[in-house]
């Protein structure tokens, strides 16, 4: 199974393991800036994909973190959006709910450009990819004054969550945990993906605590767009947040419809070819499924990352080490 936690989960637990982003030149690959339909096993247009996109209430983005494209398609997702005259909130798991105040206070001034936010929630030290590659969707949110929703929990807490257990959460979480605790076989097999998206370097004792941050953050992100819809004006919400939180069998998509049957909702992920898988069933393995876990597949290219698998190597001698 490949790493496809890598970029979303890793560095939650271990700080400075992404590394900087160089684009492939251009690659002959012919799924390239293709869009497919999971339900109708086919490729749609650019004008299908739209109009399909519109009809739903939440419409989750799922990206690479580290990939400038999708973040670049992102924006245009919410720029057509926008063009529809709807004026859809958009939430971000890489915000913590701990900022709302801060983003309020923000987007009520009038003199809000868009590099002056990554400075208002202090981006540089946030632990995610640079400034840089989420410029352009947080661009489109700013620039059409759309509501900026913060989506997740604050990374220290899921650090201690990971560490201490469901104790140190407040009492809905738990309640939620409880309510949707995984199929023992589900999690055996997410166990096992989480420790091949670390190099099969974990320690099995840490598997459980993760895979419970990873569900802890995709029922923060539920709630944060269950607020949002509730209280908002019916023009909706995007949400923008790694593919392993738009998954419609067991991430956010799939909670929302638990918690709100009447929901339209749509998952999208953005997703990187690979140099030798050609058809769009291919890249269903790699998220432990028989078929892919979204209803729409936009395939772009790949982005070249430094070896995480080394660095990780490196981070865990040092803690041998100390």
């Amino acid at each position: 199974m490949k790493n496809i936690f890598f970029v979303s989960v890793i560095f939650f637990v271990i700080p400075g393991l992404t590394g900087c982003q160089v684009f492939v030149p251009a690659d002959p690959h012919p799924l390239i800036d293709k869009i497919w339909s999971v339900e109708d096993q086919k490729f749609i247009s650019e004008e299908s994909f739209g109009r399909r996109v519109q009809e739903n209430d939440a419409i989750m983005l799922g990206e690479t973190h580290d990939n400038l494209r999708h973040h670049q398609l992102q924006a245009q997702v919410i720029n057509e959006l926008v063009k529809t005259q709807r004026r859809p909130a958009v939430a971000f798991e890489m915000l913590n709910q701990e900022q709302q105040a801060v983003i309020v206070q923000f987007q009520a001034s009038a003199k809000n450009k868009t590099d002056d936010f990554s400075q208002a929630v202090n981006w540089d030290k946030s632990g995610w990819p640079e400034w840089s590659y989420y410029r352009p969707v947080f661009q489109s949110a700013i620039e059409n004054d759309l509501p900026i929703i913060a989506a997740n929990l604050d990374l220290k807490l899921i650090r201690k969550v990971i560490k201490q257990g469901s104790k140190v959460l407040a009492q809905n979480y738990q309640d939620l945990l409880t309510k949707y605790q995984y199929d023992p076989a589900l999690k055996k097999e997410l166990e096992q993906e989480i420790l091949s998206a670390h190099c099969d370097m974990l320690p099995e004792k840490m598997l459980s605590p993760m895979l419970m941050g990873q569900q802890v953050r995709d029922l923060a992100m539920t709630q944060a767009v269950q607020s949002s819809l509730n209280s908002s004006t019916g023009d909706g919400i995007v949400l923008i947040s790694g593919s392993g939180h738009s998954r419609k069998d067991y991430g956010v998509p799939y909670y929302l419809q638990q918690e709100m049957p009447e929901l339209k909702v749509v998952s999208i992920a953005f997703m990187e070819v690979s140099e030798d898988e050609f058809k769009p069933g291919d890249y269903a393995e790699a998220w432990g499924a028989k078929k892919l876990p979204f209803d729409y597949v936009w395939f772009t290219p790949r982005a070249e990352r430094e070896d995480q698998c080394e660095k990780m190597k490196a981070y865990m001698e040092k803690r041998r080490v100390q």
